[in-house]
């Protein structure tokens, strides 16, 4: 159904409606009903804004892939193209034009510098000796001289207190004291064995620099250079806005999947709103349509569906609601706010009895 329909259109299906639902009273009678038109709607637009900057930059090594990018000599008018969709975003990098350089690193000498940790040696200090893992370098490294050379205790060992003859069993001769079966069986009452990293000679192997002397400098990654241009950078980003009037929520779902909306789509900066919106509505949207800086597109789509509104005299509970469809004019039907509020506050009454009721019961069975 195209276009607004007439008053007595409207009334006509009102008529028809309420005559279905048994309901007494004829809408189309003179002052038989009151009926007011509304518009609902639903504007939303998107635009595509320019934003762009630059920023200097600093690569380690020989960048040579930088000379094949796009340059600019003004960033802020370098041509790119409009979105087709201002929905979608884009970017692009750039190199200003005579900025592409290189030049030393100052913080090494060609990409390495002599390794810190072992300060050039490539070797590290490490102690000769370890304590023994068994004895833990403690008097228990011999039960007859500690592990000193020289006999302490001048009594055999199955004479020692708490020694079990596991513990006897394990024990070996001691090579300091050399007394049979008293000393652990890992350092022979020594106390300590031979370091296993350097094997008791007292240096290993630098790990930072594997022995090198000199380790790759992490700034430069070890290529003794740096790559200098500066990068210029544009984006065409998507801003959203909307502005909506849609009436009664219980209303929405039924006027979006069957009213016949009338839709305009507005792309350029100069198009204008159709001549036949209301000015309320035109004051509403009109602000959304102000260009604002840098936008390169932009997609307006305002929506609109008129709502008839209509109240029968004689059913004075209920409220009539008719819009156009593609098939014809559809009528829905709700309780009036003034009957809602009604039953509402008569279902407030009957749950405030019911809890008195129930407090009373309480009181009077104790």
């Amino acid at each position: 159904m195209a276009g607004r329909p007439s008053d007595t259109e409207i009334l006509e299906a009102v008529e028809a409606y309420a005559g279905r639902r048994g309901a007494g009273g004829r809408a189309t009678a003179p002052g038989a009903a009151a009926l007011t038109w509304t518009t609902l709607l639903d504007f939303r637009i998107v635009r595509s804004l320019k934003t762009h900057g630059e920023r200097p930059m600093r690569e380690p090594g020989s960048r040579k892939d930088i000379a094949n990018r796009p340059t600019y000599t003004v960033l802020d008018s370098h041509p790119v193209p409009p979105p087709e969709d201002p929905e979608q975003a884009r970017s692009w990098t750039l190199v200003l034009e005579g900025s592409l350089g290189e030049e030393p690193c100052a913080g090494c000498d060609g990409g390495t510098n002599k390794c810190g940790a072992c300060r050039g040696r490539g070797v590290r200090d490490c102690p000769r000796f370890v304590d023994c893992p068994v004895c833990e370098a403690g008097p228990d490294a011999c039960w007859e001289c500690e592990g000193t050379g020289r006999s302490r205790s001048r009594r055999p060992p199955h004479w020692r207190p708490g020694t079990s003859a596991a513990d006897r069993a394990a024990r070996v001769r001691c090579v300091r004291c050399r007394t049979d079966d008293v000393a652990c069986p890992k350092c022979r009452g020594r106390r300590r064995l031979d370091c296993p990293e350097c094997g008791k000679s007292g240096q290993v192997e630098c790990t930072a620099c594997s022995g090198a002397k000199r380790v790759t400098h992490p700034e430069c990654r070890g290529t003794g250079r740096f790559t200098v241009w500066t990068e210029g950078w544009i984006r065409h980003t998507p801003h959203r806005d909307r502005e909506r009037r849609l009436g009664r929520r219980d209303l929405r779902r039924a006027t979006g999947n069957t009213g016949d909306w009338h839709e305009n789509v507005l792309r350029r900066t100069t198009d204008k709103l159709p001549d036949d919106l209301d000015d309320s509505d035109e004051a509403l949207i009109a602000p959304h349509l102000t260009p604002r800086k840098d936008e390169v597109a932009r997609r307006a789509t305002l929506r609109r569906l008129p709502l008839a509104h209509v109240r029968v005299h004689a059913d004075p509970h209920r409220d009539y609601f008719a819009f156009p469809t593609h098939t014809g004019i559809v009528v829905l039907s709700r309780p009036t706010g003034e009957r809602v509020r009604h039953f509402a506050a008569l279902g407030t009454a009957a749950a405030l009895l019911v809890t008195l009721v129930a407090v009373l019961a309480m009181v009077l069975l104790r």
